[in-house]
């Protein structure tokens, strides 16, 4: 079966989270993805734990890959490069702003050498503007990005994953396939510009009208909603649990599970905004009746009322969750050390042209031999890189 990017040439250029993720997403769905790293090999593979060169670092962004180790500060490696790009459809990096200029590879440089060719850029600020060239990962982002001014309860904390990096490695994902349809009308390539902060401020959605039009800020209120009550984490006598009550039917499917009809007619329970005025006594009402129940028992009740609301899973319980296993939200492949090593599955299911793992995390180099031998480099050639420290 065919796939959407069946045919397509990306040449991988990043490194760490977002430019990987990106690269990765363009090969489930059929992109043949060419991941260059140094010939040490991309530093990602060394943190711990790990299976052999594999860390779980690296396993979860570098699926559906081939690795070609190059030296791109050597004169030959640079012109191996050039090759390597003349006839790809997509670059992917994510070095500062004005390290691939100084490399010899800007979007300019590139377009005189291939003006077909889309330049995928993810940079922490983007590649203009007063912040451009400074430093950043995630963590930078969501805080200057104030993702982390709306977290947590108390002091301010980090998202729970690096949202960061994943947002923009889907929107860089997203970026570079509007470019290559807009190639298939123009003939012409583009350069992709993502960057994590902004990729972060575009997660504040209604903070932004809220406070612009309102001087409203979002509150560091934990799981609790400003728009809705009751939404939160809940405590059961064996556990916690979560429910989102959004709408008047469904507080009213809430009240029924909990066995207090009453709660309707009560002037401050009983509207949307009166409960968002009185929220901490909702909660605590609610509590109270989830607290003399397990997580399973409240569940069945909501569940039967239709009211949203789910067990606060760990790992271990994700994992062993029918749903999540239904929809193969972990998949398993074989690496080059023969051991079976598991990693998170493709979300889009497409129904005619699904996105498939056909290659496991490469090892170092694994295409070395193969691409510079149909480069027409011989075997001794191919040594003497090694040796030179070009591949």
């Amino acid at each position: 079966m065919s796939q959407v990017l069946e045919g397509y040439k990306v040449v991988d250029l990043s490194r760490f989270v977002a430019g990987p993720y990106c690269s990765m997403l363009l090969g489930d769905m059929g992109a043949e993805v060419i991941k260059v790293e140094r010939p040490n090999g991309d530093e990602q593979r060394e943190m711990e734990p790990a299976v052999d060169d594999l860390s779980t670092y690296f396993i979860v962004a570098n699926r559906n890959k081939r690795s070609l180790t190059l030296n791109l500060k050597d004169p030959t490696g640079k012109e191996i490069l050039c090759r390597l790009l003349r006839d790809a459809d997509v670059v992917v990096e994510n070095f500062r702003p004005g390290v691939m200029e100084r490399l010899g590879f800007g979007y300019e440089q590139l377009r005189e050498l291939n003006p077909r060719i889309i330049m995928t850029s993810i940079s922490g600020f983007g590649q203009s503007g007063p912040a451009a060239k400074r430093p950043a990962f995630d963590s930078v982002a969501q805080a200057m990005g104030g993702l982390m001014s709306m977290t947590g309860e108390g002091r301010p904390v980090l998202a729970g994953t690096w949202v960061g990096d994943y947002s923009a490695g889907l929107y860089a994902a997203f970026g570079t396939m509007l470019a290559l349809f807009n190639r298939e009308h123009t003939g012409k390539g583009q350069h992709v510009d993502i960057a994590l902060l902004d990729s972060i401020v575009s997660w504040l959605r209604t903070s932004i009208p809220d406070y612009l039009l309102f001087n409203k800020k979002p509150p560091r209120n934990g799981s609790r909603n400003a728009y809705h009550c009751p939404i939160g984490s809940f405590q059961t006598s064996n556990g916690y649990l979560f429910i989102t009550a959004a709408t008047q039917k469904q507080y009213e499917g809430l009240t029924h599970a909990a066995g207090h009809p009453e709660w309707m007619e009560n002037p401050k329970f009983s509207t949307e905004a009166a409960r968002l005025e009185n929220s901490a006594e909702v909660d605590h009402l609610v509590e109270e009746w989830t607290k003399s129940l397990t997580t399973e028992e409240v569940l069945a009740a909501l569940e039967k009322n239709d009211v949203p609301c789910a067990p606060i899973n760990d790992i271990e319980q994700v994992l062993a969750n029918e749903q999540v296993q239904y929809r193969e939200d972990v998949v398993w492949a074989r690496c080059h050390t023969g051991e079976n090593i598991p990693m998170p599955g493709i979300v889009v299911k497409l129904s005619d042209t699904p996105g498939t793992v056909r290659l496991a995390p490469p090892a170092i180099g694994d295409y070395n031999e193969e691409y510079y031998g149909k480069l027409g480099y011989s075997e001794a050639e191919i040594k003497e890189m090694y040796e030179k420290g070009i591949i």
